[in-house]
C-alpha cells in the first residue's frame, strides 16, 4: 500500500477524497491518504509542499502560483471541484428573489474572512450579468457573527457569504455565484513536476481512484453520501451533513471527473486577471503545468 500525503483544509467541500477512502476506491488502487494539519495560513499550506512534508496540495490554483514563485515547477494532477460554493442570500421576509441584473443599486453585506478567490468569482459573475462593483453598494467591516446578525436584522439588501454559512432557516439562498460565473477549477491537486515524474504510475492510480469516487458521488443520494463520509466529520450532526451535501450537489460543486478541464482553467485565468490575482495577458497554464 502506497501512502500519499495531502495538504488541505478539512472541509466538506473536499468530499470526493473522503468518499473514495470510505468506499475503498483508493484501497482498490493500493493507495492510502494521509492529511497534513497546517496552521491554516497560506504560508504553511504551501510551505508543506516546498518542504517536502506532503506529496500533494489540494486547494486553489492561486496556491500553485505561490509554489511557482518559490522556484518549484508545479503541475496539476487532478481536479476536485468545479464551482465556487459562495452565495448571495436574502432574508426570509417575503420579498421577491432577486435576479443578477436586479442587483444594480442594491446594498450587499460582505461576510468577512473569505479568500480572495471567492471575491474574484463574484466580480466575474457580476461582469457576466453586465454589472461592475460600481453598480452595487458594498458593506464591509462586520465580524463574522455580526455580519449574519446585522443582515438578518435588516442591514443591506443581499448577503455575500460562504454557502455553508448561508444554510440557515432565517436565510434563503437566491443567487449561487456558480450559476453566473460558470464552472471554474475551484480546487485542484497540485504537486512538484519532479515528484510526479518520479512516481508517475502512483499519481495515475490516484487520479483513477478519485475519478471513480467522483462518478460514485454523481449517482448517490445526499443521504447516502452524508452517511458514507460521516466518520470523517464527527462534529456534524447527521441532519446538518445532509443539508450541506444537498446544497453542494445542487450547485454541482464536485467535478464529475478528475481530468483537468482546460476550458475552466482559461475562464478562471480571465477572472483572476480581472481581480489582480494573475498578471495581465497571462494564463494559469503559464505557471502551472497539467499532467
Amino acid at each position: 500500500m502506497d501512502t500519499l500525503r495531502i495538504s488541505c483544509a478539512h472541509d466538506l467541500a473536499y468530499v470526493p477524497q473522503y468518499a473514495g477512502l470510505a468506499t475503498g476506491r483508493f484501497a482498490a488502487q493500493s493507495i492510502d491518504l494521509s492529511f497534513y494539519k497546517s496552521n491554516g495560513t497560506v504560508e504553511d499550506t504551501v510551505g508543506a509542499v516546498s518542504r517536502g512534508d506532503v506529496d500533494l496540495l489540494l486547494g486553489s490554483c492561486v496556491y500553485g502560483l505561490r509554489l511557482a514563485e518559490t522556484g518549484m515547477d508545479p503541475v496539476i494532477v487532478a481536479q476536485s471541484n468545479q464551482q465556487t460554493r459562495h452565495m448571495l442570500a436574502q432574508r426570509v421576509d417575503g420579498t421577491p428573489a432577486l435576479t443578477w441584473p436586479e442587483l444594480r443599486g442594491k446594498s450587499i453585506v460582505v461576510y468577512p474572512g473569505e479568500a480572495p478567490t471567492a471575491w474574484a468569482a463574484f466580480v466575474y459573475a457580476l461582469a457576466q450579468a453586465g454589472l461592475t462593483l460600481a453598480d452595487v453598494k458594498l458593506i464591509f467591516g462586520f465580524t463574522a457573527e455580526d455580519a449574519v446578525a446585522e443582515f438578518i436584522r435588516g442591514v443591506g439588501d443581499v448577503f455575500f457569504v460562504d454557502g455553508e454559512v448561508a444554510l440557515r432557516d432565517d436565510l434563503r439562498v437566491t443567487l449561487p455565484v456558480s450559476n453566473r460565473a460558470g464552472r471554474l477549477p475551484w480546487s485542484v491537486y497540485m504537486a512538484s513536476r519532479a515528484v510526479v515524474a518520479g512516481r508517475r504510475p502512483l499519481f495515475a492510480r490516484f487520479a483513477a481512484a478519485l475519478d471513480d469516487s467522483q462518478k460514485w458521488l454523481a449517482v448517490q443520494s445526499p443521504e447516502t453520501i452524508a452517511s458514507t463520509v460521516a466518520p470523517y466529520f464527527p462534529h456534524y450532526t447527521p441532519e446538518r451533513l445532509v443539508t450541506v451535501v444537498s446544497c453542494y450537489r445542487s450547485i454541482e460543486l464536485w467535478a464529475a471527473t478528475s481530468t483537468v478541464q482546460l476550458d475552466q482553467l482559461a475562464r478562471w485565468s480571465l477572472a483572476l486577471q480581472q481581480n489582480g490575482l494573475l498578471a495581465p495577458g497571462t494564463q494559469l497554464t503559464d505557471h502551472l503545468g497539467v499532467v
